[in-house]
């Protein structure tokens, strides 16, 4: 058979499906490219979670059949004090022929203790029921199989959740409503909430391991981040879907500010306490690819030093305290030399207003550095590059290569910090006794294997004080906060390059001022205290000690002590009867569970972990919480399915900016287009 060239628009449309495939190539390769000094030993990059793709991912049950389901969200949020209390509800419609199953893929705030589930079908209003994992997970397929609608939420990660909704009929919509509660934010006398809005795309290290058929996300499992493919969601920027948000604040004070840091608001006064807060979405600057933040503050005559509120529940008393030690008797500078050690992310995923905002963080930082300090850059993507050996006086010399260094930072490669941690570790002499060490982290913490991260901070820590920096517009929570709580630091999150200089001084005082250390709350002996969390970590100037408890019975009186530079701090407390609330006891298991998840982290022994796993599964049944080993599932029990009716499954996308390369969808598609033009050229000039 003799070659036949493609000639006019088979040709036009060849060379254009080739230039997208080059494209999408070197897209992929380029993130490798970047030169480092001290590579990773055999990185395996997945550059699929690096790339915004521009196409949802359809896994039909017959491999044949798209559809599409459309996801709206209605958040309602109730402030009372220091609790917020959040309903989310998610309406899945169905516009196709076919009896679907939808699946959705969606975050939430780290600190989140999730504890109900509600559907609704039709009039049916269905409450889901906590159960061990793999139990809810049984109940779950045997109701699909059934044809009955059922729903599953599955937490992921702690600040990632999964819902499946199953039997959704043609035509038909369902209402699936997660309640969760988490404690307010407060920090230099702001109080806040942080809603996140969208996942941002992870980079997955390891090498590929087997995938289970119809997965939630875009990436597969690799034996370095075994459920790669389900905190991977689908990315499309042609899929629009409406978030509501409505807030009833009840701050207990009057309030001298309220504002949105990232979105544009509407805010109604209901009375002299109450505040109705909305989305403004008529400006049409509201974006959904960053996290929601409301912040508010009182008149600094207002600002209470201390909240304290109590709860009943059966035989069993709760307690939860935030208390403010006053700044300039406990935080005062110190003059003892310090050894920072930044390390700087600048993968794919900083590409843009990321790297801007942590170079200029970097350049801030460097700049503040005293001559007796010392200091190093580890810059990482792919592998790391230091900028020196290991850490080097701040002398003026040394800040100036520093500041070159952070001015040249480019955004390319993958995500990998851990050879980067190890190296700060590793790089500590034994000169650094004499030194205050700090390790500053930023990143916008898009991996996959935090647990690998957590286990090597958790092991080489020692002495050193880690504080990390969330950098971009939905930085991973989870892993931020959990490595500075390891580090006995703090986590800064900056989502707008116009807070950096303010945050940074924020994080500048924390830095240069002693933190209180060895924090103990002191109860009567007669008083029985489990904590949530084991330990009360250091605080820094502008931070509140923040306690939750279960206790056999209420105090009338307790007493907190701390050490500070200018020795022991004490403050005793009296306990009104009058602060009694609801929802304490939900926050001390969410807190105790996180504790247990440390414990579980650590465990080198598979029946160690087993035991811990056990008692984590207790807490979380018994407060109705969905955890890494507890479920909610409902089921409506009236089957709905015809039973010769298949069902598809379909993969709901999780919305975030626009895309910039060539995706899989187009580049078969137009593949395929060429290749059938081609073929009827091809016939044309046979049967000529």
């Amino acid at each position: 058979m003799s070659y036949i060239k493609p000639i006019g628009a088979v040709a036009t449309l060849v060379a254009l499906a080739s230039l997208t495939y080059s494209h999408f190539i070197q897209a992929d390769i380029s993130f490798a490219q970047k030169p480092v000094r001290a590579p990773v030993s055999s990185p395996t990059l997945n550059p699929i979670n690096e790339v915004e793709f521009g196409s949802i991912i359809y896994t039909l049950g017959d491999k044949s059949k798209f559809t599409q389901m459309a996801l709206d969200t209605e958040v309602q949020m109730d402030v009372t004090g220091t609790i917020n209390r959040v309903k989310l509800e998610q309406s899945f419609t169905n516009p196709s022929n076919d009896w679907v199953e939808g699946v959705y893929v969606f975050p939430l705030p780290t600190d989140s203790a999730v504890d109900h589930l509600t559907m609704y079908v039709g009039n049916k209003t269905i409450e889901g029921q906590i159960k061990e994992r793999k139990e809810a997970k049984k109940i779950y397929d045997k109701a699909k199989k059934a044809g009955k609608k059922t729903s599953l939420v599955e937490q992921q990660r702690p600040n990632i959740f999964t819902t499946k909704v199953s039997n959704i009929g043609p035509g038909e919509t369902i209402k699936i409503a997660i309640e969760y509660q988490q404690a307010v934010k407060l920090d230099h006398d702001k109080f806040s909430i942080r809603f996140p809005m969208t996942i941002g795309k992870r980079y997955i290290p390891g090498k590929p391991i087997s995938t289970p058929k119809n997965t939630l996300g875009t990436a597969r499992n690799t034996h370095r981040v075994k459920d790669a493919s389900k905190i991977t969601p689908s990315i499309s920027s042609n899929v629009h879907r409406p978030v509501s948000i409505a807030i009833n604040l009840k701050a207990g004070f009057n309030t001298s500010s309220i504002n949105a840091s990232y979105h544009d608001i509407n805010i109604i006064n209901i009375d002299k306490l109450t505040k109705h807060i909305t989305l403004d979405n008529t400006k049409g600057n509201n974006q959904a690819d960053r996290d929601f933040e409301l912040a508010w503050q009182a008149n600094n005559s207002l600002t209470p030093e201390l909240a304290l509120f109590t709860q009943q529940k059966g035989n069993d008393h709760y307690l939860m305290l935030m208390a403010t030690p006053p700044a300039d008797k406990v935080f005062k500078q110190s003059n003892t030399p310090r050894e920072l050690i930044f390390v700087i992310d600048s993968s794919g995923s900083m590409l843009g207003s990321s790297m801007l905002q942590a170079s200029k963080a970097l350049v801030q930082a460097i700049n503040r550095l005293k001559p007796t300090d010392r200091f190093n850059i580890i810059d990482f993507d792919s592998g790391f590059d230091p900028l020196f050996d290991s850490a080097m006086p701040a002398i003026n010399m040394n800040k100036k290569h520093g500041v070159r260094f952070a001015n040249a930072l480019s955004a390319d490669g993958g995500t990998e910090p851990l050879e980067a941690i190890k190296y700060a570790f590793d790089s500590r002499e034994s000169s650094a006794d004499n030194y205050l060490r700090q390790i500053i982290f930023l990143t916008d913490g898009q991996v996959g294997n935090e647990d690998e991260i957590f286990r090597v901070v958790r092991q080489n820590i020692d002495e050193d004080r880690l504080f990390t920096i969330g950098i971009g517009s939905a930085p991973n929570s989870h892993l931020m906060t959990t490595l500075s709580e390891y580090g006995k630091g703090t986590y800064t999150f900056i989502g707008n390059i116009d807070e950096v200089e303010t945050k940074m001084l924020e994080l500048f005082d924390k830095l240069e001022s002693p933190a209180m250390t060895n924090i103990n709350i002191n109860f009567p002996m007669d008083i029985n205290a489990e904590q949530a969390l084991g330990s009360i970590s250091d605080l820094y100037k502008g931070e509140v000690i923040t306690a939750v408890y279960k206790l056999n019975a209420i105090p009338s009186k307790l007493s907190i002590s701390g050490d500070t530079a200018n020795g022991v701090f004490t403050k005793d407390i009296d306990i009104s009867a009058n602060n009694n609330t609801t929802g304490i006891d939900v926050l001390w298991a969410r807190r105790k569970i996180e504790q247990m998840m440390h414990q579980y982290r650590a465990q080198n022994r598979r029946i160690d972990r087993d035991k811990v796993q056990a008692d984590i599964t207790n807490i979380a049944l018994e407060h109705h919480l969905v955890s890494k080993f507890t479920s909610l599932v409902a089921v409506d029990i009236t089957p709905s399915k015809p039973s010769n009716q298949a069902t598809t499954t379909q993969v709901v996308a999780n919305k975030v900016k626009a895309a910039k390369t060539a995706t899989n969808a187009q580049l078969w598609m137009m593949l395929g287009l060429a290749l059938i033009l081609l073929s009827v050229v091809t016939r044309s000039r046979k049967t000529s």
